[in-house]
């Protein structure tokens, strides 16, 4: 199967991100239906059949969806988004090791809705990359963390030798829904593709102690998170700190003290010519917007 995007869809994304380029101030009213195309569905489901991964609470694996015939499981996933009885599972929580003994949480959606996830972040990534700063690097189409650091390396070569790095502590876990949502609105206002994003959101966690107990957490009490490991959360997670990274040029801070901002995911550096910690002191106290 291939991967290369079907020139219909990069014609659908480049129409949109063009759109969106030229228009800061547009909001996109139909996109909805452009998630239930055949063609984008099916090309999600190549795309997240590439990346592999385990099942998800369900056990579904990918064999056993080419087993049973893909075009009838796509068509019936088709109807539910059509009808909008779609409902997404719960996400599968297990944990993987970091360095220094700690543990990450990792949310494993089933396959059924990483290919919905895909097929969004398909149709919606290309109007937010007009808007996303050029200091950020992270889950980009073409970006990656080799990119942040060459551009890191440069302008220490250029003189910024101050640095401050940070680290978002828990960064995934704790972005609020309510002023993400906002952030997503500034750009969508088709309440089908709202009310995908939301479903997403408050999708309630499964996690299995060693007895193999069930717990469930999260649900439609959820106010914040959006589970890292998931196909849509990248880009909502980059849509969020877009807010950061916008305030920080608008505000003239990197002119006021000589500084850049290089963003990675949940981590960013602050290069200056001596005023780094100037800069990135007041960063917890700005009301980003």
């Amino acid at each position: 199967m291939s991967l290369e995007t079907p020139e219909k869809i990069r014609n659908l994304q480049r129409k949109l991100y063009c759109k969106a380029k030229a228009e800061p101030a547009f909001r996109f009213y139909v996109l909805y239906d452009k998630v239930c195309r055949e063609d984008i569905l099916r090309h999600a489901y190549m795309l997240a059949r590439a990346n592999a991964g385990a099942p998800g609470v369900d056990g579904v694996t990918f064999e056993q969806i080419d087993a049973s015939g893909v075009e009838v499981w796509l068509a019936g996933l088709r109807e539910n988004l059509v009808s909008k009885t779609y409902r997404p599972d719960p996400v599968r929580r297990v944990t993987i090791p970091m360095p220094g003994g700690r543990e990450r949480p990792l949310g494993i959606p089933t396959i059924r809705d990483r290919v919905v996830q895909t097929a969004a972040k398909l149709v919606i990534e290309p109007i937010f990359e007009a808007d996303f700063e050029d200091s950020a690097y992270g889950y980009r189409p073409r970006r990656s963390a080799v990119d942040a650091v060459k551009e890191t390396h440069r302008l220490i070569c250029r003189g910024y030798t101050d640095v401050v790095d940070a680290d978002l502590s828990r960064y995934f876990d704790t972005i609020p829904h309510a002023d993400l949502l906002k952030s997503v609105a500034r750009r969508i206002v088709d309440r089908h593709m709202l009310w995908l994003i939301k479903l997403w959101l408050k999708a309630p966690v499964e996690e299995r102690d060693g007895d193999g107990k069930r717990r469930m957490s999260g649900g439609k009490s959820n106010t914040c998170g959006t589970p890292q490991g998931g196909v849509a959360s990248p880009l909502l997670a980059n849509i969020y700190m877009n807010r950061f990274l916008k305030h920080w040029r608008l505000t003239g801070r990197g002119e006021a003290f000589h500084a850049h901002v290089v963003s990675y995911a949940d981590d960013f550096v602050i290069l200056s010519r001596g005023h780094a910690e100037e800069a990135y002191q007041p960063v917890d106290e700005v009301a980003v917007c």
